[in-house]
């Protein structure tokens, strides 16, 4: 029987969201407060003078909060480059200054040559990342932005399957949502529909949005959004 291309990724799943931090000590322990579990070490991304540590949510799925690596950026100078997720924008410095906010959120793909090929948005350049004894490929726009302000995911693909939330310890922490709220909501959801993801995304009509639903151990319901409260 001949096997119909749908047009989709093969595999399409939630791998991480990303919470940016002014700061990455202070960040983690704001985010270890709220949620009640304590994250692990992560490590530097040297390509970025950036650094995070990680918190395992169900499945392979982790949050990773992620800070500029002032020490290593001093060290090293201009790195020649945007550093990824926007953190060199000044819209995003100056919300992190308050408090860890969402950033964007990542879609693990088997085949990332052609999710970027058939999602139907600017995901960014494929890009090879190292971290110790990880390898993985990843989309990074050369200007550092965020697909739609973060709504539209970056695509990531694991050589033989090494993600690292199988390191990590289980907490009882779940994503149980993502929300993602747009002027041009029938956008969005076909973008979505292109990837072919099939955890729970709820796309609705407004204003740029990026929320992030966790559950704690404890069985309380967070939303978490990208918007500063006033």
């Amino acid at each position: 029987m001949k096997t119909v291309d749908t047009g989709k990724p093969k595999q399409a799943v939630i791998d991480h969201i990303v919470f940016g931090c002014d700061q990455l000590d202070s960040g983690t322990a704001y985010l270890e407060a709220m949620l009640a579990a304590s994250f692990s070490a992560g490590g530097q991304h040297q390509m970025m003078a950036t650094h995070n540590r990680l918190l395992r949510l169900q499945n392979s799925i982790y949050l990773e909060a992620i800070a500029i690596d002032h020490d290593a950026a001093a060290t090293t100078g201009d790195i020649g480059r945007r550093r990824w997720f926007s953190l060199d924008d000044d819209r995003t410095r100056q919300k992190l200054a308050i408090s860890p906010q969402p950033l964007c959120w990542v879609v693990a793909v088997d085949d990332i040559h052609q999710a970027t090929e058939k999602c139907g948005y600017d995901a960014g350049r494929i890009t090879k990342v190292t971290r110790d004894d990880l390898e993985w490929w990843l989309t990074i726009p050369d200007d550092g932005s965020l697909a739609e302000s973060g709504l539209l995911p970056s695509f990531i693909e694991w050589p033989n399957g090494r993600n690292p939330a199988n390191r990590l310890p289980e907490n009882g922490t779940t994503l149980q949502n993502i929300i993602l709220l747009h002027p041009n909501p029938q956008f969005i959801a076909s973008c979505i529909d292109r990837i072919g993801i099939e955890e729970p995304i709820e796309v609705r009509q407004g204003q740029n949005e990026l929320i992030f639903q966790l559950k704690t151990s404890s069985g309380e319901l967070l939303s978490l959004s990208n918007i500063v409260a006033q």
